[in-house]
């Protein structure tokens, strides 16, 4: 098989994609719900973090809809500058949802997301704004992980 084969490269995206959501479960396997909402990385706790990319995974369902249709994507015009100030917003928007909303979230839209990949040809994913945006996905859910890991390390949990 040709690793520039948009199916191939399909797949690659998708596992990639799953594999970090692993990594991020099994960084927060565990905890209670007083851990959850304890501060872990600056003011922020895991179920903030949580909340975090469950709200950017809500911009990027709405973003694979557009790419469907021919359109777009919103988070294409995302500037590497403005991330603090989304974060915050988007985090703070959030802030008072209970753990169980927290989780909900988190899981709905990593099920749409994964439900909107589906609906797209291959061929979106050969390169451009899917793929690149899979891997922005994957990491995030590592680069949370390995801060819920290094207070989980500090904290003795």
């Amino acid at each position: 098989m040709n690793a520039t084969d948009p199916a191939v490269a399909r797949r690659g995206a998708v596992a990639l994609f799953q594999d970090s959501r692993k990594e991020l479960l099994s960084a927060i396997n565990g905890l209670s719900p007083e851990q959850m909402s304890a501060p872990a990385l600056d003011d922020w706790s895991a179920k903030d973090l949580l909340a975090h990319i469950a709200s950017w995974e809500e911009h990027v369902v709405s973003d694979l809809a557009r790419v469907q249709r021919g359109h777009v994507p919103a988070l294409a015009a995302f500037q590497e500058s403005d991330v603090n100030t989304w974060n915050g917003l988007l985090v703070g928007l959030r802030r008072a949802f209970p753990l169980e909303q927290v989780i909900f979230e988190f899981n709905h839209y990593r099920t749409a997301l994964l439900d909107a990949l589906g609906s797209l040809d291959d061929s979106a994913f050969a390169s451009g704004y899917v793929p690149s945006t899979l891997a922005i996905c994957a990491w995030h859910d590592k680069e949370h992980a390995g801060h819920i890991r290094a207070w989980r390390e500090r904290e003795g949990i």
